[in-house]
């Protein structure tokens, strides 16, 4: 299955989010922060990112943006999830991202994303 990396300041939700894609066969990885995420997805290559957008450090926009500009994972996909309203989120991220999870969501609709933003990969 997929690669996955969830970034989430709140430990309780990342591992929440984890073992529901977990659960759903895919190799899932953590971090809490964007800086320390992007410097492991440059040696996890991931299938899919999964990252909150306002978080100490690198957030979620600054991850996006630096992503989009690293040739190893400028064509990775990511799903956005953040308590801001979605058209906050568009303009801070640029819209560079498959689907947007609006804070709190429920786990059925984070699978849902996560298989459509993969089918666009495979």
């Amino acid at each position: 299955m997929a690669k996955i990396m969830v970034v989430d300041d709140e430990a309780a939700l990342a591992r929440i989010v984890r073992d529901a894609l977990v659960n759903e066969g895919h190799n899932v990885y953590m971090e809490t922060d964007g800086l320390a995420a992007l410097s492991r997805m440059v040696e996890l290559k991931p299938d899919l990112v999964v990252s909150d957008v306002m978080m100490p450090g690198m957030g979620g926009a600054s991850l996006l943006t630096a992503m989009r500009d690293n040739a190893y994972l400028h064509e990775v996909p990511c799903i956005v999830m953040s308590g801001l309203a979605e058209d906050a989120v568009s303009v801070a991220c640029g819209g560079n991202y498959s689907a947007f999870l609006a804070k709190p969501f429920d786990l059925r609709d984070l699978v849902a994303a996560v298989e459509q933003a993969l089918q666009g990969v495979a």
